[in-house]
């Protein structure tokens, strides 16, 4: 029930963010708005189920002790050792199936997830563009339009900045049609077609001031940019870090990734260290499901109480000191400290206290 909440929580909190924001604009339909509800699943679970673990061991051990059940079995011979063994195997095993759904179930999710957003702006690429917003997703370029109909673009601008992010053009059309085309190459392009045309360039500005401007005008005119990261294909596109698999991540970290040509030693490592880390990152998060309830039986024998509204605010400061210090971890990006290792410390740290406190626990 405790991580079915979380997982609500989370669930809700990305619905909110990204699926009824691409509902409400139109980029997808309401059936391909559900799959991306179901798509979520994968990925929000393995953030759920640590803390779900450790907010329901909490609460049954604290009312174990808070009744006298604690003592009563103590009494009767068994060990807190031996009352905790059939919870901490239960999480072991709730830890790899955590594993899994990090390193293979999640990603494919994720991915897909993007697929179907970026399937959707394909099939009518005017869904990239929100009526009354500007749309910055283009490297240099700025869009926005006061409406769309269908295809159509009604009131259509594109901005283009230099490197200093000063306007260098500006065009103004009454329609604006978006068609995506593939070049025999494979670069992914994304054609403009515009009626009624008004242009207006301006010479890049050394002292900033505004520089003069030259004028045009034209029935109808076509521009084209470069959108292969905008709007990415199933087959071979640019996948970020957390949309790969462990195997994935396992293979680019022997290769490096994004490893730029005539990289420098330095530059091979810390692209090495960057997938190799995110894997670690991945595997801790699972691993910590045993972990968190490893701390959460001592802990809550110590404390005892039988009262939800005590071990539920209990064990939320417990998973954020221990996502505190998963974070710390995480902001060494030199490969000599070896971040892949660091990312254990909170784990490492959290099953030696546990260990402490359930031996000082079993004497009373």
């Amino acid at each position: 029930m405790a991580t079915a909440t979380f997982v609500f929580v989370l669930v809700a909190a990305n619905v909110l963010q990204q699926v009824s924001q691409a509902i409400a604009s139109g980029r997808v339909t309401p059936v391909e708005g559900f799959q991306l509800i179901v798509l979520l699943f994968p990925t929000v679970i393995p953030y759920a189920l640590p803390m779900g673990a450790l907010t329901g061991v909490l609460i049954t051990f604290g009312r174990l002790s808070a009744e006298g059940e604690i003592t009563a079995m103590k009494a009767a011979g068994i060990s807190l050792t031996r009352i905790a063994r059939p919870v901490l195997i239960g999480a072991a095993l709730v830890a790899l199936g955590s594993a899994w759904l990090n390193l293979e179930a999640g990603p494919a999710s994720e991915d897909e997830f993007e697929v179907i957003l970026a399937g959707a702006t394909k099939n009518n690429p005017a869904n990239l563009i929100v009526p009354g917003e500007t749309n910055r997703r283009f490297p240099n370029l700025m869009m926005k339009a006061r409406d769309r109909q269908g295809e159509k673009l009604i009131d259509f601008w594109v901005w283009e900045l230099d490197a200093k992010g000063q306007i260098i053009q500006s065009v103004f059309a009454k329609e604006a049609r978006l068609i995506y085309l593939q070049h025999e190459q494979g670069e992914d392009i994304l054609r403009v077609e515009l009626k009624q045309t008004r242009m207006e360039t301006r010479q890049p500005s050394e002292s900033g001031a505004p520089a003069p401007a030259s004028y045009s005008t034209a029935a109808a005119a076509t521009l084209e940019f470069p959108a292969g990261k905008v709007m990415p294909s199933k087959n071979g596109y640019y996948k970020r870090l957390r949309m790969m698999t462990g195997r994935e991540l396992w293979a680019a970290s022997q290769e490096g990734w994004q490893v730029p040509p005539g990289a420098t030693p330095e530059v091979i490592a810390h692209q090495k260290m960057l997938p190799l880390v995110q894997l670690m990152a991945r595997l801790t998060t699972a691993v910590s499901v045993f972990t968190l309830v490893f701390l959460a039986i001592p802990l809550a024998v110590t404390v005892g109480r039988a009262e939800s509204s005590v071990n539920a605010p209990l064990a939320l400061l417990v998973a954020l000191s221990y996502y505190a210090l998963t974070q710390a971890a995480g902001w060494v990006k030199d490969p000599e400290w070896h971040p892949e290792i660091l990312v254990w410390v909170p784990n490492i740290t959290v099953i030696i206290l546990s260990i402490f406190l359930l031996r000082r626990a079993a004497k009373h």
